[in-house]
């Protein structure tokens, strides 16, 4: 058998992946033949666990080595002993049988006179402890931790702390050994202690009291390190023990919480903050960790500010990393210091032009946190340039979404507002969502005054003329024009350096413009065609021309025959609608009443938001409830899936909410009690939500209905449950559809109940799992209620 070298150059010299194959299972099948033989030597065994290894490392199996590995640890030589509690580390884990075999071997080592041999043993331990082996051989660890031996006592306290994570109860050998063991010197030792302590800490509410009363050695160590000359041994790049310094306030940060702080510790945290340069990553990641024990802790407010400014000269740092921790720490606290981050607004607008793009997604989000009345339009007028230069659609959807988020709050004016809306919409382009454009029009209705409401559509006009490629700005540009096309006639707009006098076939040309268009999708065209065909028929009793009237009456008349049976079936009735008398279109054709502006919430970039998120859980289905029987108000504002009932009614939620208009209605069917397959899901005291399976084939699709009912407790008095929405996410290996919402969005009567259909797809035999999210409205009062559901007895 060839040693370990001559397996890897074999290996290596392969020049195919069935030559690859060939030489490893040859060597496997040596190594399997050389473990049978009983006389085997450990100079061979070791040659062949490093083999092994090496396998290992390639991902293969190695199972068949496990027991040799062990057999590998009697052996008293110490370059036989490594190697084995190498292998053991890497091919064992706490879950592995033989497990049980190595505790002897551990005993005995632990107690060897040679540290080096100790320290294998212990090391060992720490990384594949179980339960069982820690309950087995923590006296060893204990026995340790009072050695003299300071590499010892370091190592066993990492493995005391790994092996209390195993086993809490624990703790209580532990606890005293920390206690005590905080009072060391060695930077070592110390080092493991607080790791020791750390664990200990949330180990048990118990141990708790205690440990906070070590907090002023803590202290008093920091102050030692912080205050203390050059040492050749510990020093990084003139920072002296950063890794200890680290440890040591994140240990502050742990006991000092929620703490009533002394004087010592702010005047330490202080001395910290001020006394190091920063420019070096040493020194930079002890500042850090500064900063965040200042925001952690009860700390002065002069300190909290004094963190801030740490955090703004990481900005003005040139390495990315320092200046990605900064931006991140700072979007953390600005809203516990507000001002102190408000002073540092250049600095943070400038990284939005920085080449890197995990920068500037921080600082994006940053800039929003920090706008308020008094910087709007100075934010803006740096957010606008980045969104109209912004490739990524995930930001640009993000950009646009938050800055109508930030106009419809702190705009100084109304038509500083409108010009930003109009402006983001042309910058935006088709990253601008459906709820943002049902805000706007929204925003246009509830406008009183004329002369600006006739400047928004000159604006939006003028902008579309400029860039007819913008799906948003488009949409929003056709549905003014058939609400207020008469108002801007006459207006001389200023397009590319041209001057263009507004006149009735103006916009009759743009709507053939836009059905000409070929930039569109054929999803988008096809609810664009639906928006033009409202605005013709709207026009139609506004306009005088009978050239031009002509002209609207060709457009809905060619699209009789349109391939899309909505558009088709539009048509027509708009047809019959376009010959009736002008006194009766007058009244059907009237200009909507104002609703109301809905309530957006603020979106994040943070991967770790709570806010459930495609990547996390694959797409979020929602559907909220309001049936509508005004053809004309479905058509003003579509939603994304023209031949979908579930998007409209979705959209048309948003703009009118589900009780704004006269015309529409809530469908409350009176009902029994629930099928006898209904699994409750989740109840409270305003709701219960009951899932009912339809089909489970176990084909990797299935069908289940959601069920919601007013509360059945006894004790339940029954309130006004209105605005229900209903968000459901499913994990990113399982696709979901749904169906439009019946049964209305609000629960007013004991009978009442609120039905929609599930559609999950994914691999044959997975468990179905739901995360559901309820939106929903107690006697006026906004409720929300989250919970997860995989509790199915069937599979996909």
């Amino acid at each position: 058998m060839g040693s370990l070298r001559s397996f890897i150059k074999s290996v290596r010299k392969a020049k195919t992946i069935a030559d690859e194959r060939k030489v490893i299972q040859k060597e496997s099948a040596a190594i399997r033949t050389s473990f049978r033989d009983v006389n085997l030597d450990h100079t061979t065994r070791r040659i062949n666990i490093s083999k092994l290894l090496y396998l290992y490392i390639m991902g293969e199996k190695t199972h068949f080595g496990q027991v040799e590995c062990l057999k590998l640890l009697a052996s008293p030589r110490f370059a036989d002993k490594r190697l084995g509690y190498l292998a053991c580390m890497l091919i064992l884990d706490e879950n592995q049988e033989v497990l049980t075999l190595l505790t002897n071997s551990l005993d005995n080592d632990m107690q060897h006179p040679n540290s080096y041999i100790v320290g294998l043993a212990l090391c060992c331990l720490g990384n594949i402890a179980s339960p069982e082996l820690a309950r087995d051989l923590y006296t060893n660890v204990e026995t340790i931790l009072d050695s003299k031996n300071n590499f010892l006592k370091k190592k066993a306290c990492f493995v005391a702390a790994k092996l209390v994570e195993k086993e809490p109860d624990l703790s209580e050998f532990f606890l005293p050994k920390a206690l005590s063991l905080i009072n060391e010197k060695n930077p070592s030792v110390l080092l493991g202690t607080l790791r020791l302590i750390d664990v200990l800490y949330h180990a048990s509410e118990e141990n708790r009291e205690s440990l906070t009363r070590t907090l002023p050695r803590i202290a008093n160590h920091l102050k030692r390190v912080t205050s203390s000359g050059y040492q050749p041994d510990y020093d990084v790049m003139g920072t002296t023990d950063p890794f200890l310094q680290v440890s040591l306030l994140s240990t502050i940060r742990t006991l000092a919480a929620g703490q009533h702080n002394t004087e010592e510790i702010n005047d330490i945290l202080t001395q910290v903050a001020s006394n190091l340069e920063s420019g070096k990553n040493a020194a930079h990641a002890i500042l850090y960790e500064c900063v965040k024990t200042l925001f952690a802790i009860d700390s002065d407010q002069s300190l909290k500010i004094l963190g801030v400014n740490i955090l703004a000269k990481f900005l003005s740092t040139k390495e990315n990393n320092t200046r990605y921790v900064a931006l991140d720490t700072l979007l953390s606290i600005v809203n516990i210091e507000p001002l102190a981050v408000q002073r540092h607004r250049a600095t943070i607008v400038n990284c939005l032009s920085d080449g890197d793009i995990s920068i500037r997604r921080r600082a994006l989000e940053l800039s929003f946190g920090i706008i308020n009345d008094q910087n709007i339009r100075v934010l803006t007028r740096e957010i606008l340039p980045f969104l109209e230069n912004c490739s990524d659609p995930e930001l640009k959807t993000y950009t646009t979404s938050q800055l109508t988020i930030a106009a419809n709050k702190y705009s100084p004016n109304d038509k500083w507002h409108f010009d930003t809306l109009i402006r983001t919409l042309k910058a935006g382009g088709n990253s601008v969502t459906q709820d943002i454009i049902s805000n706007i029009l929204a925003l246009i209705l509830q406008c009183n005054d004329q002369e600006l409401k006739k400047h928004v559509v000159e604006k939006l006009l003028a902008s579309f003329m400029e860039d007819g490629d913008q799906f948003g700005l488009a949409l929003i540009t056709v549905w003014s024009l058939g609400e207020y096309g008469d108002v801007v006639l006459g207006s001389v707009l200023e397009v590319k350096g041209e001057s263009i006098t507004v006149q009735e076939s103006t916009i009759a040309n743009v709507f053939d413009a836009l059905l000409e268009n070929s930039t569109y999708t054929d999803h988008e065209l096809v609810q664009l065609t639906a928006f033009i065909l409202t605005a013709v028929l709207k026009l139609s009793v506004k306009f005088k021309s009978p050239k031009v009237i002509e002209h609207l009456r060709r457009i809905i008349n060619s699209k009789t025959y349109d391939s899309n049976l909505e558009i088709q079936i539009r048509a027509v009735e708009y047809q019959e609608i376009f010959g009736q008398d002008a006194t009766l279109k007058r009244g059907l054709l009237a200009r909507m009443p104002p609703p109301p502006v809905k309530e957006r919430e603020a979106l994040t970039l943070h991967k770790s938001s709570t806010t459930a998120k495609r990547g996390d859980h694959g797409a979020i289905a929602s559907g909220v409830a309001a049936a509508q029987d005004n053809l004309l108000l479905l058509d003003l504002i579509d939603n994304d899936d023209v031949p979908s009932s579930a998007a409209q009614n979705d959209v048309l939620s948003d703009i009118f909410g589900s009780n704004s208009n006269s015309n529409s209605s809530s469908i409350s069917n009176s009902v029994s009690a629930p099928p006898k397959s209904a699994i409750a899901a989740f109840e409270n005291a305003n709701v219960r939500v009951m899932f009912v399976p339809r089909e489970f084939a176990g084909n990797g699709e299935a069908i289940t209905e959601v069920l919601i009912t007013p509360a059945t407790s006894p004790s339940h008095k029954l309130q006004k449950l209105t605005h229900f929405q209903l968000l459901i996410a499913v994990p990113k290996t399982q696709k979901l559809s749904i169906t439009s919402t019946s049964g209305g969005d609000s629960l007013n009567h004991p009978q009442d109940q609120i039905k929609q259909i599930l559609k999950v797809t994914g691999k044959p035999g997975a468990k179905l799992k739901l995360r559901v999210k309820l939106k929903y409205q107690v006697d006026a009062v906004p409720q929300e209620n989250q919970f997860d559901f995989a509790e199915f007895p069937q599979s996909l």
